[in-house]
């Protein structure tokens, strides 16, 4: 794996944002700067923060979140509301059985998210969730993976929100705490081993989203997007 260091961007409020440019891949080359984007909420922006993140030019954002998440906390950005889960799904712990149950249960919202930066307008394309981690880590690993992004890299971006949101987490009131069995701050092999959970049931990425509704065009136009 080539050198990378994320380039963590200051948009005031949020903590948890980073353009995922650099990024290396497997064949040789890199992701794209000012490409792919992710986030925690814009919910967090301040004036400051929405004004640098609308100076970004950012082309798409794609809001993760539930609808009563939006509903309470809302997106000062202009968004698609694209929710990777639906009314009443659970939110099993530990962290692997957290995502590899959203993964089984909603590919086609997946599927749909990852299309929707496909189908973005020319320009950065921010994807956030609340934290930026979970949900957020999910599609950006999914669309990363699909254009040959080296794994290291993947998990050790994924592993990098965990600094990020330390300060926030280390604020929070005792009873607003993390859920019991998901205290311990995920390491990267959460995420890796989702992506393999996806190989080993559907042979490939490419195989989970394409099963779900992702097209071949879209594929290719991800690719020709992503990769720098």
């Amino acid at each position: 794996m080539t050198d990378y260091t994320p380039l963590h961007l200051d948009w005031p409020g949020c903590l948890n944002t980073r353009d995922l440019g650099g990024l290396p891949l497997t064949g040789g080359g890199t992701v794209r700067p000012r490409a792919l984007v992710r986030s925690d909420s814009p919910s967090f922006l301040t004036d400051d923060g929405v004004a640098a993140a609308t100076a970004y030019g950012l082309a798409r954002v794609i809001d993760l979140r539930r609808p009563d998440e939006t509903a309470l906390y809302p997106n000062p950005l202009a968004h698609l509301h694209l929710p990777v889960q639906g009314p009443g799904d659970p939110e099993e712990g530990p962290w692997v059985h957290l995502y590899t149950g959203l993964l089984d249960r909603r590919p086609e919202l997946f599927a749909r998210a990852v299309a929707a930066v496909a189908d973005a307008p020319e320009g950065p394309v921010l994807v956030h969730c609340a934290a930026g981690k979970d949900r957020t880590g999910l599609v950006v690993a999914l669309t990363l993976s699909l254009v040959g992004a080296d794994l290291t890299a993947v998990g050790a971006d994924y592993e990098a929100t965990n600094a990020r949101l330390e300060p926030r987490y280390a604020a929070l009131d005792p009873d607003r705490a993390i859920p019991t069995g998901r205290e311990i701050p995920p390491t990267r092999q959460v995420i890796l081993g989702a992506l393999e959970h996806v190989r080993a049931r559907h042979g490939s990425v490419e195989d989970y989203l394409v099963g779900a509704g992702l097209t071949p065009g879209h594929v290719r136009t991800l690719r020709a997007r992503l990769v720098a």
